[in-house]
């Protein structure tokens, strides 16, 4: 499907609809840096106040930047993209966007809220719950319905992997738009970048128009893998020079477990391998996954 030439991302963050949380939201620590801190952003515990008088405890999502001209419109239009995609999502398998916060701005950069999810990332969940092999399809089936659900829309996340789905008692949450595209939607030409050990053989060409709906069904087959047996993708492989040169070169893929084998492997790993194909066009549809994983739940 071709962009839209009429639909573009707007030039400035004040022209995407959004809540404007400005003096609704306070710090829960007094610390001076950050909760937690990602790729690209820092996270700060607060409180958001409702109407009613109550609080709900968000995350306030603080983009990294510093006073370089460059970085700062680099920055700038990350946050317009990702606004653009995640304002509109409204699903229980995607983390939920609650608007933006301008008194914490950095540079320009305001603060995109949302809820704070006390159980981490999968991979906190994972090493800290002990889980059984149904929670584990539960999960993998969650992350295949909130992908479903963008697919739908006509969005690709762009960068799926552990670190990028929280959970929420017990259910997991796609987060992260940051690097997201609206295939319906002209705007978001930036090269493909993400983790290299979820990343579809095609993402190393570094071209704009790989970025397409196959390359989420890779790294979400990556991360299954992840959930699935607890071992991380290329495990093996020492740094990303060397996954990336497996993968493109000589089509490696995760290694059936030879120890420690969860019971029902043999059902899953064929959808795994139907979801790592090398060509892209040969790859399941997310809706096709949906339908498999169910069938290997009954």
């Amino acid at each position: 499907m071709k962009p839209d030439s009429s639909l573009r991302v707007p030039s400035s963050i004040h022209d995407i609809p959004h809540q404007n949380l400005d003096g609704r939201i306070e710090r829960v620590t007094a610390l001076s840096h950050a909760d937690h801190s990602g790729g690209y952003a820092d996270i700060i515990i607060g409180r958001l106040k409702n109407a009613d008088n109550t609080t709900t405890k968000v995350a306030i999502k603080i983009l990294r930047v510093n006073n370089d001209p460059e970085l700062i419109e680099k920055i700038t239009e990350r946050l317009r993209r990702e606004t653009v995609v995640w304002v509109g999502l409204d699903h229980p398998n995607i983390l939920k966007f609650l608007g933006l916060a301008f008194d914490y701005d950095r540079f320009g950069c305001p603060a995109l809220i949302s809820p704070y999810c006390d159980e981490g990332t999968i991979d906190d969940h994972l090493k800290k719950t002990p889980i059984n092999i149904n929670t584990r399809l539960s999960i993998m089936k969650g992350v295949a319905n909130g992908l479903q659900y963008l697919h739908k829309r006509e969005i690709v996340h762009g960068d799926l992997k552990p670190a990028n789905i929280l959970m929420y008692k017990g259910r997991p949450l796609l987060c992260d738009f940051g690097r997201s595209k609206i295939l319906t939607q002209r705007g978001f030409t930036t090269k493909p970048v993400g983790t290299v050990r979820y990343q579809a053989p095609e993402i190393f060409d570094g071209k704009p128009e790989d970025m397409q709906k196959p390359i989420d069904v890779y790294a979400f087959v990556l991360t299954s893998y992840m959930i699935w047996t607890n071992v991380m993708p290329f495990a093996e492989l020492p740094s990303d020079a060397s996954v990336i040169l497996a993968v493109a070169t000589r089509e490696a893929r995760p290694r059936y477990p030879t120890s420690n084998v969860p019971p029902g492997t043999d059902l899953v790993w064929k959808l795994f391998e139907d979801c790592w194909r090398t060509r892209a066009a040969e790859r399941l549809t997310v809706n096709v996954v949906v339908e498999r994983l169910a069938e290997i739940n009954k």
